[in-house]
């Protein structure tokens, strides 16, 4: 009888990762402890920032945020998996939503696999594929 109900539990997705690979737990702190999520066509000076929450219910690490400003235009969501962080970048598998900014009626929906990564001395990783829809460059940026 035992074997007949672990038979017919469903297996997770082949491609699903069953922990986040850990190689710089100094960033999965910063990750933890993040000062918000932003995409310069909503907040170009830092100071309207969206909010980034980090949960990790099991040994997966997974992250959701969203940012608006009250009054004008434009949304960036964010919902996924950390797959794997190290020191200066890590990689996330999720959708990425970008809503009527900088034009009225845009609307960018990415799925996939993406790096966010730290370069020279910058307080944030920002998202490598910047460039997806319409030929914008976006920025998504998550502050440390």
């Amino acid at each position: 009888m035992m074997m007949l109900l672990a038979a017919a539990a469903p297996a997770p997705a082949p491609d699903t990762p069953a922990r986040t690979q850990v190689a710089d737990r100094a960033a999965l702190a910063r990750l933890r402890g993040n000062e918000g999520v932003s995409l310069q066509w909503i907040d170009w000076d830092g100071t309207r920032r969206g909010l980034l929450h980090v949960r990790q219910p099991g040994a997966l690490v997974h992250i959701s945020g969203e940012q608006r400003v009250a009054g004008q235009p434009g949304a960036l969501t964010i919902d996924g998996d950390v797959l794997r962080i190290d020191a200066r970048a890590f990689t996330f598998r999720g959708r990425i939503v970008i809503a009527d900014t900088p034009d009225a009626g845009r609307r960018c929906v990415r799925d996939g696999t993406f790096t966010f990564r730290i370069t020279g001395t910058r307080r944030y990783w920002r998202l490598q594929q910047m460039e997806a829809c319409d030929g914008l460059t976006d920025y998504v940026d998550i502050y440390f």
